[in-house]
């Protein structure tokens, strides 16, 4: 499914869609574990306290518990209703404080060849001082809400006072003896401290409730996105298979581009217009120009990452192509299940000597000594120590070691060497991959395209053939 890729990079109607899927369903869940047994227990204990109530008060005493419970829930109410939005702010500049520490671990290397560590220091300050604000806002909302609360519970203790009172100046306990009086007296306002007790915890409840409805809301709007985007790839599954969308079977191009145009997603601007093209497993195709010209682009509407302004894409043979990004994805996992990935692994020795084969071939083979073995499980730490080349060329030995008849290579050799590059470029031929290569320059030995696309930043473009 591609709907967490819409979500997270796509679009900004969500924002940290990461943080809501994690740490939001977190809170959710733990404050709900907090809430719902409070919530749970209160009918029971109210009904039973009603009525103790009632039978030393009158109705009167229950009756002015109820009262007083409900005025101080609509007030309660109109002091809920600022906190909801600062807890959902909150929860925003949190996720962005937490993705930036995480961009920043990721890129420390980068930041400190670039000495860029105080201006690193400048923009987190500055993001940390957006949380604290967040925060602050929250707690200044919050406190008109908690001393609403604890004025309840204070008031509470006087109104059971107040309620056996009614009872007593209207005569009811004349016949009573002072002794036995004071005894009733104790009794009621036990009964009725309880009873306000069980209102007031509902009160109380209103804190977590907040925090609730802040999270409810920041993960329905998230949910709602992903099954937007879920159904509407369900329906485009249908197209493809009653043949609308997509061709017949094996046969014909395996990519068919018709009067295709498709603008930046910087400014909308037009990148390529009017493209017809048709991308089969009989030639090799160099897509080349200038940065920011549309290139890589270009692979991300035929992939279907990115939808064409205007035209028809058409992948009829989807189970044959395979794409090779720009920056290399490198999964948790042995050796075997990274170069077999997205699939799993055979575990058979013709796979074996071929994964083998294949690290030898992009001088790789110091990895699988440090690894010790194919199956030995490496974690996420021991691919990011890789370097930049050996990272792609291990993308290169696993697209190899799958086969697939027609290949989409992003800038793939940027950080191999020549000699190298020519002998990855041969090891397609013999196993007749065609490659639709994005790059800036084509000079391969034993390597040539039989086509040459080349994008203009004005959005013009020029097709050649091989000479």
């Amino acid at each position: 499914s591609r709907t967490h890729y819409t979500v997270n990079v796509l679009e900004d109607w969500v924002d940290n869609p990461d943080q809501r899927m994690t740490q939001d369903v977190d809170r959710f869940c733990q404050r709900i574990a907090d809430v719902l047994p409070a919530a749970f227990i209160a009918p029971f204990t109210t009904a039973y306290y009603t009525y103790q109530c009632a039978s030393i008060a009158g109705w009167s005493g229950p009756l002015s518990a109820f009262v007083f419970f409900l005025t101080f829930a609509v007030i309660n109410k109109f002091l809920l209703s600022p906190v909801v939005p600062r807890v959902y702010e909150q929860e925003k500049q949190e996720g962005k404080f937490r993705h930036l520490h995480a961009s920043i671990r990721a890129h420390s290397e980068s930041i400190t060849f670039l000495d860029g560590e105080a201006v690193e220091q400048v923009n987190t300050n500055r993001q940390l001082m957006n949380l604290v604000r967040a925060q602050t806002y929250v707690v200044n909302r919050q406190l008109p809400l908690n001393v609403g609360v604890h004025v309840f519970d204070y008031l509470g203790s006087i109104l059971s006072y107040l309620v056996i009172a009614v009872p007593i100046f209207n005569g009811t306990y004349d016949d009573v003896k002072s002794k036995a009086l004071s005894g009733i007296i104790s009794k009621n306002a036990f009964v009725t401290i309880y009873l306000i007790s069980c209102f007031s915890s509902l009160v109380d409840l209103s804190g977590g409730f907040s925090v609730i409805c802040g999270n409810t809301h920041r993960i329905a709007a998230l949910r709602e996105r992903m099954l937007k985007h879920a159904r509407d790839e369900d329906l485009q599954a249908v197209l493809n298979s009653d043949g609308t969308s997509d061709g017949d079977g094996d046969k014909g191009p395996a990519v068919e581009l018709v009067d295709v145009s498709y603008n930046s997603p910087r400014d909308n601007e037009p990148l390529v217009e009017n493209l017809t093209l048709s991308l089969d497993t009989n030639r090799n195709v160099l897509v080349t120009g200038p940065s920011g010209s549309g290139k890589t682009m270009l692979l991300r509407v035929i992939k279907g990452l990115r939808e064409a302004s205007s035209g028809t894409v058409k992948r009829t043979r989807e189970h044959s192509i395979l794409f090779m990004p720009q920056v290399p994805w490198l999964t948790i996992g042995s050796l075997r299940n990274q170069i077999a990935y997205p699939s799993l692994p055979a575990h058979s020795g013709d796979e074996e000597r071929d994964m083998v084969r294949l690290l030898e071939l992009a001088g790789l083979e110091h990895l699988l000594r440090s690894a010790y073995s194919l199956d030995a499980e490496l974690d996420a730490a021991w691919y990011d120590a890789l370097s930049p080349g050996e990272k792609q060329r291990l993308s290169w030995v696993r697209m190899l070691h799958q086969r697939p008849p027609l290949a989409f290579l992003d800038e793939p050799t940027a950080a191999v060497g020549y000699e190298l590059k020519s002998r990855l470029y041969e090891e397609c031929a013999k196993r007749d991959i065609r490659v639709v290569v994005v790059g800036y320059q084509h000079e391969v030995k034993g390597w040539e395209p039989d086509l040459i696309i080349t994008t203009r930043e004005n959005g013009v473009k020029r097709e050649s053939s091989k000479m």
